[in-house]
């Protein structure tokens, strides 16, 4: 892990696709997520939805499961330091953590 809060999911996927010598243009035609979308969830600029990480791990030979327990436990620590969040953090549901904790 590298720094703190919401980014550091983002940067340490970032840090899986510099890894596999992946381009964003590449990670965007094997995710299909978008160039844009992605930029913005690998630099912590937004947090990135549960199925864009997944599809980031997949991509990059990383491993689903962890990087979706990664996920989780970035939404509870974002969760619980912002307690009135509007994003798809505090719109964690069960559904989404069915079978992770």
């Amino acid at each position: 892990m590298t720094t703190g809060g919401r980014t550091e999911l983002g940067v340490d996927l970032d840090e899986l696709r510099l890894l596999v010598g992946m381009s964003y243009r590449e990670l965007a035609r094997r995710t299909g997520c978008a160039r844009s979308t992605l930029h913005d969830a690998l630099t912590g600029r937004r947090f990135p939805k549960l199925d864009t990480v997944l599809a980031i791990a997949r991509a990059c030979g990383g491993d689903p499961m962890r990087w979706r327990l990664r996920w989780v436990a970035a939404c509870k620590r974002t969760r619980s330091t912002t307690p009135n969040r509007t994003d798809d953090v505090s719109a964690v549901n069960q559904s989404q953590l069915t079978g992770v904790l």
